[in-house]
């Protein structure tokens, strides 16, 4: 089982300027902290966009609230990765051993159509790692 679920539009690059990352997306920065399950994120050479548990614990409802978002600024990212910028989607979360990440044919169509890399990251329940990195799958 899959849990504290997070999707994310994570843009990175050298020198990357959170603000500027914002102002190409004409994000609301202060509208997104105020909204339950939605938080802005960066440091040196990231920043993110997350959608989190606080919104819905299910894959599907996120990636319908990170795409709503970004689905209608493709001229945007697109100028981000025209600047040498990787802009992509990356899921991520704690998974026991064998446990499944269900995506519904809807999710999935939605994160096709932003056109964007996507990126499944796991994370051990002890936040150690496997010795097989593959090892969660059996």
């Amino acid at each position: 089982m899959w849990t504290s679920i997070t999707t994310s539009l994570a843009v990175t690059g050298p020198d990357l300027d959170a603000s500027a990352v914002e102002a190409a997306l004409a994000f609301a920065r202060p509208a997104a902290e105020r909204t339950a399950g939605l938080s802005v994120h960066h440091g040196p050479g990231w920043w993110a966009l997350t959608v989190d548990e606080a919104l819905s614990a299910d894959l599907d409802d996120q990636v319908a609230a990170l795409a709503a978002l970004v689905e209608g600024r493709p001229d945007a990212v697109a100028r981000l990765t025209g600047t040498g910028h990787l802009v992509q989607v990356a899921v991520s979360g704690t998974v026991d051993r064998g446990g499944p990440l269900t995506l519904s044919p809807e999710a999935a169509t939605r994160l096709a159509a932003l056109a964007l890399p996507v990126s499944f990251t796991t994370l051990t329940p002890d936040n150690t790692p496997a010795e097989d990195p593959l090892d969660w799958l059996a």
